[in-house]
């Protein structure tokens, strides 16, 4: 049975031994983009259709970029120990994208399919949704209708919890193992046995990246804030926020692909396939 303290180990060993090849792409998909596209997020506020469209545009490639990168960071660590090479990666990452982003639109859709039960209830539970987009305050007794719905997302975000812990190392998988939406069950009984140990990993990287992201957003935001007079869309506080998050969730994001690679090893074993993929 993998030990999460061994993979972690192993994870901070590679960012340690790798961090030099590695940054250069991990500044242009995790850094860059993100930056530039949180630092434009006072745009969206009563933008027109063609402002609102381009930054509907950015975003998205903002998102494509990053899975690239993740799935470069993943398939570098993936690598067996003491032999994880830059260059097997970057092919890893550009011949297996389009699979990750099919695989990607599969999870999308299929959350939006659960959600849809909620939405349903929500919708039929009779709470007065027109007063609430107006800005009135809904009664306590209103809530109460919502119990229903309530419910199912509460018993959702735990399922979802569960099969996150579950299909962790799925990008691995598709990048080492030349799967397509087969990559799920293969991500699913690599992790069995050990739900509970990965479901606590969750929890704490969400509770270490939600304090880490406020802090730099709303230090950093906060200072310039103050040091400056700037206001409006484009203000000097929200572009250092912006940056400030995107720099903190750079160094999230590498440790957290550097876990998961190594966490894809770990349970597979030490044997030498990289070469197979390069």
């Amino acid at each position: 049975m993998a030990k999460i303290g061994t993979i972690w180990d192993r994870a901070v060993d590679f960012v340690r031994d790798h961090l030099g090849e590695a940054m250069p792409v991990l500044l242009a998909t995790q850094f860059v983009l993100p930056a530039i596209n949180g630092s434009l997020s006072g745009l969206r506020a009563g933008a027109g259709g063609g402002v609102t469209a381009a930054l509907g545009i950015l975003s998205v490639a903002a998102a494509l970029v990053s899975l690239w990168g993740a799935l470069y960071l993943i398939a570098f660590a993936a690598q067996p120990n003491g032999q994880e090479q830059h260059r097997v990666a970057l092919s890893l990452a550009k011949t297996r994208f389009l699979p990750m982003i099919g695989i990607s639109i599969v999870m999308i859709v299929a959350l939006t399919v659960l959600a849809v039960p909620g939405i349903i209830l929500a919708v039929a539970s009779g709470f007065d949704f027109t007063s609430l987009m107006r800005g009135v305050a809904p009664q306590p007794t209103e809530f109460a209708k919502l119990g229903g719905a309530v419910l199912y997302f509460v018993a959702l975000a735990l399922f979802i919890l569960w099969i996150s812990a579950r299909l962790l190392p799925v990008n691995a998988v598709v990048a080492h193992e030349r799967r397509g939406v087969g990559a799920l069950r293969r991500a699913f009984e690599l992790t069995r046995g050990m739900t509970i140990k990965l479901i606590g990993v969750l929890l704490l990287y969400a509770i270490v990246a939600g304090i880490a992201v406020s802090a730099a957003q709303f230090a950093i935001g906060g200072v310039i804030g103050l040091l400056t007079s700037g206001t409006g869309a484009l203000s000097p506080a929200i572009i250092a926020g912006a940056f400030a998050v995107a720099a903190v969730s750079t160094v999230l994001a590498l440790y957290q692909s550097a876990f998961v690679g190594k966490l894809y090893r770990e349970i597979i074993g030490q044997q030498d396939d990289a070469a197979v993929f390069a």
